[in-house]
């Protein structure tokens, strides 16, 4: 008797592991995050010592509206979690995520020309909170715009 069955006949079809790859890809590519800071564009203030971020800390964007920054007048801008704020706003947004839960990190990314009276008060938020502060900044060597 012979058998009829022959395992490696042939030459071995590519395409579906192709297909199987592509599928991978497209799954990781969803499934991941890549931007880790907000879209916001902050002109930081340059500094040659720095902090790394935090990975899993709320950041803060503090900026003046395009007509401001033209008319040299100031009318700050905060954002959090893709969410124009004002600073009563912030405070409810940062004591409801307190409860329960253990203190956090807030990431302040500010422009340069923001006054420093409203970083204060974004500051005493968060620290009324027992949550730890960062101040955002460039180093003197990256090009304006924020990493």
């Amino acid at each position: 008797m012979q058998p009829r069955l022959a395992l490696l006949r042939g030459t071995p079809n590519l395409v579906p592991l192709v297909t199987v790859l592509f599928l991978l890809l497209l799954f990781f590519l969803l499934g991941s995050s890549f931007v880790t800071q907000p879209g916001l564009v902050v002109e930081l203030p340059k500094s040659s010592l720095g902090v790394r971020m935090p990975v899993n800390g709320w950041i803060v964007s503090v900026t003046s509206t395009a007509e401001a920054k033209a008319s040299g007048g100031r009318k700050p801008l905060i954002f959090c979690r893709d969410e124009l704020l004002d600073l009563p706003g912030l405070r409810r947004l940062i004591e409801e995520a307190s409860h329960g839960r253990p203190p956090q990190t807030l990431v302040i990314r500010a422009d340069k020309d923001a006054p420093a009276g409203l970083l204060v008060e974004i500051m005493n938020i968060a620290l009324a909170q027992k949550w730890s502060v960062l101040l955002a900044t460039q180093p003197e060597s990256e090009p304006p715009g924020g990493p």
